[in-house]
Formats: C-alpha cells, sequence, structure tokens
C-alpha cells in the first residue's frame, strides 16, 4: 500500500493527557501512530469531529511532555480519533521532531 498522507505516520503508543480547548477537564487516551501534523488517538472518551484540543504526549526519550497548544479531532470512530496539530512552539515541534526520529529508527530496526 502507498503511503498518501502529507506527513507519514510512525506506529508507536505513547500516553496523552488532552482537554477540550474551552474547558479545564483532563482526559486520557493513548496514541497509536503520530507524525509532525499530528496523531491517532484511542480513548474512552467519544469524540466528535472539528472539536478543538489541546494536549501533552508524554515520551519516556523526553524529560518533558510535548505541548501542543491547539489541535483540532478531524475524525472520530469506535474509540478512536485523529488528530491535528495546528500550533505547536518552535520548542515543542523541535522535540516532537526529535521523538519521530527517535520512533521511526526503532520502527524500522523491528522490521
Amino acid at each position: 500500500m502507498i503511503e498518501c498522507r502529507e506527513h507519514p505516520r510512525i506506529p508507536i503508543e505513547l500516553q496523552v493527557i488532552f482537554s477540550l480547548t474551552d474547558q479545564t477537564d483532563v482526559r486520557h487516551g493513548t496514541t497509536f501512530d503520530i507524525s509532525t501534523g499530528g496523531c491517532a488517538v484511542t480513548s474512552a472518551v467519544s469524540m466528535v469531529p472539528g472539536t478543538g484540543v489541546k494536549l501533552l504526549i508524554q515520551a519516556t526519550e523526553l524529560a518533558v511532555p510535548i505541548t501542543v497548544h491547539s489541535a483540532a479531532v478531524r475524525w472520530a470512530h469506535h474509540g478512536e480519533f485523529g488528530i491535528e496539530f495546528l500550533r505547536l512552539t518552535d520548542l515543542d515541534r523541535s522535540r516532537l521532531q526529535r521523538l519521530l526520529h527517535v520512533a521511526g529508527l526503532r520502527s524500522s530496526a523491528q522490521h
């Protein structure tokens, strides 16, 4: 199968803490793939496409979680949803790219 995404996704499980843009309630989920442009999450929380979210992505490779200040749910289906990253600081974007590089090397070594 040919990958047609703008940002290739890397399969990785990371803990995610997220909240709706206009709320402070904290919710939890787990990524099952991630790219520089977004991620897919599994969670007990039902989400609706178009919902604005902010999230923290926790990776053992990084001392501090990656903060995504602005993101949007693009699809949702049976406890899974896709998030597009809309705004990250340059530092968080750099840390995300470093995480993807390390995870990509680990993923290709397993194949």
